[in-house]
């Protein structure tokens, strides 16, 4: 069995060096290679997504509905390349629905799984695309593991790829054996199918007509041009020979026509491959001839770029050239405007002249500048002198307002003193007569001041509240200092008596 290690060494002997490394330092490579293409494969496969080269095979899902659920199964496809060059079995095209496949990117594999270039890559898959079909076509066993992604197994020319079985648990299928996996119908196998067997064919090219006389088969024009030979109806009756054409059992004649329609295959499968090579060789002419008219195009721009660069280099020079030709009239007049080298002294009155001018305009500088900074000093003075008067105004009012409520506490105050005075008296004045009115002897009616026969009582008592606090001072202090003056206690002593109070 050949294992992916045989089939590296094979390649090696087969291509030799690769590049300018050793045999050991290749093989190395062709792992990696194959490593990178495995995780490309296990990236796209964990993101619900296929992958697809186009020379070997799809890796992928299929999409299976049941139940309003979609449901993913591991799905491996051989490309059409890849079977009609090396495999000798027809595949059948899957019913489902596929999952969204992504092409092979070399450029993508060499920088993200690998430390290879995108020519190494592509240049080592290649090889070992090529030599995986040879060895399938030539009968020999695999056995090729594929990272964690799976295994590629053939088995008498039949090339399958097994998944692994995480694939199959964390989607909730039941892994299949190896036995057990589906293959595709092949177009030629040893044994002879149920269809085949009806026909009478039996191992070994015998038949059970093979022991009856020839049957007469006439000469028909084939479509290629050859001589195809009607096959009547094959009953009981024993076939007669022909006049025309020589004498074919009936299994000479089942071959000759399995012979035919295999050849008609097989030219059908030549004319499409011959198409495919006509067409990519005209798109390829295509593309070469794009690619001359786009390089002609590019270098008819470049020398009008030249061009239009070469006319501006021009233009700069003469434009230098021009300056250069300016300046030097510039200098020759301005040499030419003194009497260099011979100067002439000035006279001294003339020089006298000159410094008391020039100290005149100095001086009268200076004294227009001493003049704005004294005005300028007398408007700031001014200014602050503004705002102090308004300060000292304001402070005047202020003090005023204050000595005219300070006043205005004071009288208050005394006069709450006073009234407090005045009641306090009365107030014990009064507790003196209640004290003394049993050692004092009775008076008369009219010693007392009333009438005959009205009881003495004491005049009303006529309690004065203290005034109102002037405007601006709080009224909760004078009238704490009110009540301290008695107004309580003579309201405590009072009792009602008619219309007023009475003091007993």
């Amino acid at each position: 069995m050949l294992t992916f290690d045989g089939l590296v060494q094979d390649i090696i002997q087969r291509r030799g060096r690769l590049g300018t490394k050793e045999g050991s330092d290749s093989a190395r490579d062709y792992q990696e290679a194959w490593a990178a293409y495995a995780a490309y494969v296990r990236s796209c496969l964990e993101q619900r997504r296929g992958l697809q080269l186009s020379s070997f095979c799809k890796l992928g899902w299929s999409l299976q509905k049941k139940l309003g659920k979609t449901t993913y199964r591991p799905h491996v496809q051989f490309s059409d390349s890849f079977i009609r060059t090396y495999l000798s079995e027809s595949r059948k095209t899957p019913a489902h629905e596929l999952c969204a496949f992504e092409d092979f990117n070399f450029s993508k594999a060499a920088l993200k799984f690998s430390n290879l270039t995108k020519d190494q890559v592509f240049t080592m898959l290649r090889a070992l695309v090529q030599r995986i079909g040879e060895s399938a076509a030539d009968g020999r066993e695999l056995d090729l593991a594929f990272g964690d992604v799976g295994r590629f197994v053939c088995k008498d020319r039949d090339l399958r790829f097994l998944f692994a079985q995480e694939f199959y648990r964390q989607e909730g299928l039941t892994p299949p054996s190896r036995e057990g996996t589906s293959r595709a119908t092949p177009s030629f196998q040893k044994e002879p199918s149920p269809e085949a067997a009806s026909l009478g064919v039996m191992p070994g090219g015998r038949t059970a007509a093979d022991e009856q006389p020839t049957m007469v088969l006439p000469d028909v024009q084939g479509f290629d041009g050859g001589t195809q030979r009607a096959m009547p109806s094959v009953g009981a009756e024993p076939l007669q020979k022909s006049e025309s054409a020589p004498g074919l059992t009936g299994t000479q004649f089942k071959k000759e026509i399995a012979f035919k329609e295999a050849m008609d295959r097989h030219i059908a499968a030549m004319e499409a491959h011959a198409v495919e090579a006509v067409a990519e060789k005209e798109a390829w002419d295509s593309h070469v001839s794009e690619c001359l008219l786009q390089e002609r195009d590019e270098i008819q721009a470049r020398k009008e770029r030249n061009h239009m660069n070469l006319q501006f280099l021009k233009h700069q020079m003469a434009l230098g050239e021009h300056k250069r030709k300016e300046q030097r009239k510039e200098d020759i007049e301005a040499a030419s405007a003194h009497d260099f080298p011979a100067f002439s002294e000035v006279h001294p009155n003339e020089m006298k002249d000159f410094i008391k001018g020039q100290q005149a305009k100095v001086r009268q500088a200076l004294d227009e500048q001493v003049r704005t900074n004294n005005t300028l000093r007398n408007l700031s003075k001014q200014k602050d002198l503004a705002l102090e008067l308004n300060q000292l105004q304001a402070n005047r009012e202020e003090l005023a307002m204050l000595r005219d409520a300070e006043r205005a506490k004071k009288a208050y105050d005394k006069e709450a003193l006073a009234t407090a005075w005045n009641a306090d008296i009365r107030m014990k004045n009064i507790w003196k007569a209640i004290d003394n009115h049993s050692k004092v002897a009775p008076k008369t009616p009219a010693q007392a001041g009333g009438h005959f026969g009205e009881p003495a009582c004491i005049p009303w008592c006529s309690v004065a509240r203290p005034p109102l606090p002037p405007h601006g001072i709080p009224a909760y202090r004078f009238f704490f200092r009110g009540a301290l003056g008695g107004l309580v206690l003579s309201h405590a002593l009072a009792n009602r008596c008619g219309g007023g109070f009475w003091v007993i």
